[in-house]
């Protein structure tokens, strides 16, 4: 082994110097920034931000995802464009595969493994101008008209990813995480986002967002009751974000990984 690549476990970089390797960590944000935001809890693991910090500092250098928190004990730090997953089918084509309406607003709803538990999607108030969709291991019976049902299977067996379905809607209503966001800004997708509670990402995830990306925060209470609408047709009206970035952090980060072994 020549190289280890971490994201971002400390203990990789406490083993891989142990081992004679060299160690660099690449992600938004380092774990001792994230346990420092539980301190009532950390009387249960005395010494774990500073066993992380020293781990971390053993790392040869940081490669930086956008939308960053931590970082403070490396010696070196390298910026990246975002790693993102972009759609390979456009549109209208996924649209067709999936056999979603061509011609109106769809909202997908993506909550990663919570799914759509606690909402009512009946009680929505948005469907006389919108559609949403909602994926799952199995189809749902009785959908309430105005919702649009993906079997993950099928979206697979399309020859569709994540990403191709996140570029063919209009808005994701979801719970701010760097893999969505990064894909809604790689695919030009708005995002209606609403609180995860205590999360040490959240704030910062919220603050940058829309540097890149249309979004619109919309309360818990207004998001399980159903009152969609108005939030949709604002953040779908938006004006573009002021900035575009580079997406490609992947083939950077993948030409970077290859320059570091042949030196």
């Amino acid at each position: 082994m020549r190289l280890v690549i971490a994201d971002a476990p400390p203990l990789a970089c406490a083993a891989a110097a142990a081992a004679g390797v060299p160690s660099i960590v690449v992600a938004n944000f380092t774990w001792d920034w994230i346990y420092a935001a539980y301190r009532e809890a950390l009387a249960f693991a005395p010494g774990v931000i500073e066993t992380i910090q020293a781990a971390y500092s053993q790392a040869e250098a940081a490669w930086r995802l956008p939308m960053h928190g931590g970082f403070a004990t490396f010696r070196r730090i390298t910026d990246v464009p975002f790693v993102a997953r972009h759609a390979r089918h456009g549109r209208e084509e996924t649209r067709r595969r999936l056999g979603l309406p061509a011609g109106e607003r769809l909202a997908l709803s993506s909550f990663g493994g919570y799914g759509v538990s606690g909402l009512d999607l009946a009680s929505l108030d948005c469907f006389d101008t919108w559609r949403i969709v909602v994926t799952g291991q199995s189809p749902l019976r009785d959908a309430p008209r105005g919702v649009c049902l993906v079997d993950e299977a099928r979206l697979y067996d399309s020859g569709l990813r994540y990403a191709d379905l996140v570029a063919a809607v209009d808005v994701v209503v979801t719970k701010p995480g760097y893999g969505i966001i990064s894909e809604c800004v790689a695919n030009g997708t708005a995002i209606l986002y609403t609180s995860r509670g205590r999360f040490a990402e959240y704030d910062v995830l919220v603050a940058e967002m829309p540097r890149f990306v249309r979004c619109r925060y919309l309360e818990q209470d207004r998001l399980l009751a159903g009152r969609w609408r108005d939030a949709l047709d604002a953040v779908v009206s938006a004006p573009p974000p002021p900035e575009q970035p580079p997406t490609n952090g992947a083939d950077v980060i993948a030409s970077m990984i290859a320059e570091r072994l042949m030196s």
